[in-house]
């Protein structure tokens, strides 16, 4: 993962200044992303060169540059959504992955959970598509008026196509548990939704996927 990161961070030129390498931008991505705070990272940089944690906060940040989900056709995609606590408040988290290539389409971060919200969401899924594919969601009520809105197939499904998301949000909750009490420390909501971003786009580079353009 660690030259992957050093490669799409070089052939996208994320960073126009020299000041710090690629190779020690990308480890302290990589250390951070898997699990380290970014105390800890920024420890373990000391010995290599200096980074500080605000550093590399603002490393992982630009990562969300580095993937980019390119449109085309596809069969079906699973969309779901997950509760996460941000500075004290439940706030909403969505998904939607191709169950074909397990490719994260979207992702965003909603202080309610409607129709509204899913109809918002489902039109930055669909900027990922050239057609309307099959969308698998449970029986949430917000899904089928967006949906039936936007002219879109549907299949209510508790399991099975279904599993991408539940996956996904599992690896997700995961990371988010290093955090204890605070999600990055006094971030908004805004602020969550390019971390998460961030998140995916080393989700995907992690598995081997990498989009050079």
């Amino acid at each position: 993962m660690l030259q992957l990161v050093e490669d799409a961070l070089e052939h996208k030129r994320i960073f126009r200044r020299a000041r710090k390498s690629n190779w020690l931008r990308s480890l302290g991505i990589v250390l951070y992303h898997l699990g380290l705070s970014l105390r800890d990272a920024s420890t373990v940089l000391q010995t290599l060169g200096e980074a500080s944690h605000e550093a590399i906060r603002k490393w992982y940040l630009r990562c969300r540059h580095l993937f980019l989900i390119r449109s085309r056709k596809r069969k079906a995609i699973a969309v779901d959504e997950t509760k996460i606590k941000i500075q004290g408040k439940w706030m909403y988290v969505w998904a939607a992955i191709d169950i074909d290539t397990w490719d994260v389409l979207a992702t965003w971060v909603s202080q309610g959970r409607s129709g509204f919200e899913a109809i918002s969401f489902m039109r930055k899924v669909l900027e990922q598509c050239d057609n309307k594919p099959m969308v698998y969601v449970d029986r949430a009520g917000w899904y089928r008026w967006a949906l039936n809105r936007l002219g879109v197939p549907k299949e209510h499904r508790t399991f099975g196509p279904r599993n991408p998301t539940e996956q996904w949000f599992g690896i997700l909750k995961q990371r988010i548990k290093r955090f204890y009490k605070r999600w990055p420390h006094n971030a908004d909501i805004e602020q969550v939704n390019c971390w998460i971003k961030s998140f995916t786009s080393c989700y995907h580079i992690k598995k081997g996927q990498v989009v050079l353009c």
